[in-house]
């Protein structure tokens, strides 16, 4: 047998390509909240004036960020997805979006990457959360390519930005095709019956989703990355959405508020009147064990399972959410903050 390909995160493709403004730019500052990463070293030991961890103190973090920005710098801050999106979301609110200062917020552990930690850990709220804060631009990409080539994007914009990073190397998507950036999402395939509209992790599901239904069901499938979910392009969406037939929203997120809302929202805006069906997380925390791909096969994220809700909703079955048994609370093992 080969060895396994080693796939470098998306996180750690964007931390280098930042590496590389931060060589041209004197004015960029790094602050972390006692996160880690390997190509985070560099970093710290070719700018240690401009790499702050702060340890354990994501509010603090935020504050700080802000001071700097208020001189003029470009600030950059990155901790643990639900640590900076939930525990310091006031902050953010008042602090970065009221204020509308340069900040980048990064975050890494996007859906269920952190399977194992539970709900302390697990990210599927921040979409909802962050998108409603004025001002502040939300990423979530889909693999390495495309986490590399954003770096220079939202260096160059002024705006407060969020971007939500999986933990784990993940498959290429954009390794061999263009990404742009500014677009805010991409057609990966043109499908006229369904179109499934994905973010992060859950692109990849769509690809394999759409392979299998025109190759079991003759569906022809379509896929978009909507790698920036505020703000949307409407009219972009508006060009890749004529004449199809049917909407699939797909995302690693409750659906309250998630991508299949944003979606909702838009096509209602725009009197874009195409059936919809949204996938994702209904109304519950996860504390099962087991593992990413568990969960997701526990509650309807999985790709079998994707395909089949799909199949049912174009025949017109009923293709509800599968049932999950009613929830017993486990204790977490102890937190683990890398």
């Amino acid at each position: 047998m080969g060895a396994t390909k080693f796939i470098l995160g998306m996180r750690d493709r964007y931390f280098n390509e930042l590496y590389k403004i931060f060589e041209r730019d004197p004015q960029a500052i790094f602050i972390t909240a006692d996160n880690g990463a390997p190509t985070l070293d560099q970093f710290a030991r070719d700018f240690p004036d401009r790499f702050i961890n702060v340890g354990i103190a994501e509010q603090q973090l935020i504050g700080m960020a802000c001071g700097m920005a208020f001189e003029g710098k470009k600030v950059y801050v990155y901790a643990i997805a639900p640590f900076v999106s939930l525990r310091c979301y006031e902050q953010v609110k008042l602090d970065v979006c009221a204020m509308n200062l340069p900040i980048v917020l990064i975050g890494v552990g996007a859906g269920y990457a952190y399977d194992i930690m539970g709900p302390s850990h697990h990210t599927v709220e921040d979409i909802s959360i962050m998108r409603a804060l004025p001002n502040l631009k939300v990423y979530s990409m889909a693999d390495g390519s495309s986490a590399a080539e954003l770096a220079q994007v939202v260096h160059q914009d002024s705006s407060p930005q969020y971007i939500r990073f999986d933990r784990a190397g993940i498959p290429e998507v954009y390794a061999s095709r263009p990404i742009a950036i500014e677009d805010g999402l991409t057609q990966l395939r043109q499908g006229k019956d369904v179109c499934i509209i994905a973010t992060g992790v859950m692109v990849h599901t769509a690809l394999a989703a759409a392979d299998i239904l025109r190759q079991t069901s003759n569906l022809n499938v379509g896929v978009i990355d909507a790698f920036r979910i505020k703000p949307m392009n409407a009219e972009l969406l508006k060009q890749y959405l004529h004449n199809v037939d049917r909407v699939v929203t797909l995302e690693e997120h409750l659906l309250a508020g998630g991508l299949g809302s944003a979606i909702a929202e838009l096509l209602i805006d725009h009197d874009v009147r195409i059936p919809t069906m949204r996938i994702g997380q209904n109304d519950r925390f996860v504390f099962e064990y087991g593992g990413r791909n568990a969960i997701w096969e526990k509650y309807g994220l999985d790709v079998g399972a994707v395909t089949s809700r799909i199949v049912k909703w174009v025949r017109g079955e009923s293709a509800g959410a599968p049932d999950a048994p009613a929830q017993t609370p486990q204790s977490e093992p102890h937190s683990a903050r890398y």
